[in-house]
């Protein structure tokens, strides 16, 4: 907090400091879980700090676009809401609290002049219709992805500096009870995670911190990341860029919606197997979690081979050579002779520019693995 804010947190009356204080203890109290935290805290500060309009809002600074949960009674409708959008990038708040991670409570006044901003497209397109004049933001949360805010709207009057102070005052510990609600919520969903693929076979898990460092894993977890990504070897204590590049936009530390809820996972081909990861937080250790991986084969199929030229027999072939098929045995499912087979591969090697039947395989699961040797069926 600034000596500004301090100095006049100094001045505020004993009873607006009661006021934050108690706030604080009902909230601390009522709150069992995100939901209603986020009912109560708006009912608490807008007994401190009045405000026509109330809501709990998060920006996604990467869609630009925002969700909004209001009061009971204050609601806004969806074309409302797709005008804020459409000037997301513009708004004064939003741009201010996406470039300060470490807060304070602000008003719009503290960022542009009252003039200006009503001259704004946002303000044309949102706020007036909706009534609103004055607004102020308290942050609960900021990181790149999203910006996390109680935000306070009036038609008349902006707000003052003592209530912008008081608000400051109360926004860390607000924070602190936000973020361990959350944590609890993503380790609830974890367990549950874990015990539904403890149920399955094949998972392999490594612990990882939150930099993508692996602090834990099994031989087999570290074989299966080296068969799927070639610069494991390069940095074996740290996951491999593709994954860390997924693991870093999916995780949601403390946000408004865990991404293991909505069954976000990596998937990738390799060879004619797929891996598929799951991420799920440490219930107890915030800063660490567990990767869970497990491998499968997968059948490739001839539409897959479009990019290696082959007629259309040629690739039914191959498909089987990939399944490990004798020429006996694709002669009989193809119903042709193993000659008529031998002479299909032949053809087939002079166009891959191989010699044997395995270099021939690992071609064709190259192209399976590859989404654009696709034929597309014409």
């Amino acid at each position: 907090m600034d000596c500004l804010m301090v100095n006049l947190l100094a001045e505020l009356p004993d009873r607006d400091l009661r006021a934050a204080l108690g706030a604080l203890q009902s909230l601390a109290a009522q709150s069992a879980n995100r939901a209603n935290f986020i009912d109560a805290a708006l009912e608490e500060l807008t007994g401190i700090v009045a405000s026509d309009l109330t809501t709990l809002s998060v920006c996604d600074l990467k869609q630009g676009t925002r969700s909004v949960v209001g009061r009971k009674a204050e609601a806004l409708s969806a074309t409302d809401r797709q005008a804020f959008d459409r000037h997301f990038g513009e708004h004064p708040l939003v741009k201010f609290h996406s470039s300060h991670p470490g807060g304070p409570t602000q008003r719009i006044s503290d960022c542009a002049e009252i003039s200006a901003f009503r001259n704004s497209g946002v303000y044309a397109d949102y706020y007036r219709r909706i009534g609103i004049d004055y607004v102020m933001a308290l942050p609960l949360r900021i990181d790149n992805v999203n910006v996390i805010s109680i935000v306070f709207n009036r038609s008349r009057s902006d707000f003052a500096d003592g209530e912008r102070a008081i608000l400051d005052a109360v926004r860390q510990p607000l924070a602190a009870i936000y973020r361990n609600l959350m944590m609890c919520e993503e380790a609830g969903i974890g367990l549950k995670c874990i015990g539904e693929l403890a149920a399955d076979s094949g998972w392999q898990m490594m612990r990882i911190s939150l930099e993508g460092r692996i602090l834990d894993a099994s031989p087999a977890a570290l074989r299966l990341l080296a068969r799927f990504f070639p610069d494991a070897s390069r940095m074996p204590s740290a996951l491999p860029d593709t994954l860390f590049a997924w693991f870093a936009r999916s995780r949601h530390w403390g946000l408004e919606r865990p991404a293991i809820s909505h069954g976000q996972q990596f998937a990738l081909l390799h060879f004619g197997s797929k891996l598929t990861v799951r991420f799920i937080p440490d219930p107890n250790n915030s800063c660490a979690g567990y990767l869970l991986m497990k491998s499968e084969r997968l059948g490739v199929n001839a539409r897959q081979l479009g990019s290696l030229n082959l007629s259309a027999r040629e690739s039914e072939v191959l498909t089987l050579v990939v399944a490990g098929k004798t020429n006996g045995e694709i002669a009989t499912i193809l119903a042709i002779s193993a000659r008529t087979v031998q002479k299909h591969l032949e053809h087939i090697f002079q166009k891959l520019g191989v010699e044997t039947r395995t270099a021939a395989a690992v071609r064709a699961l190259e192209a399976a693995d590859d989404p654009a040797g696709a034929s597309d069926g014409s």
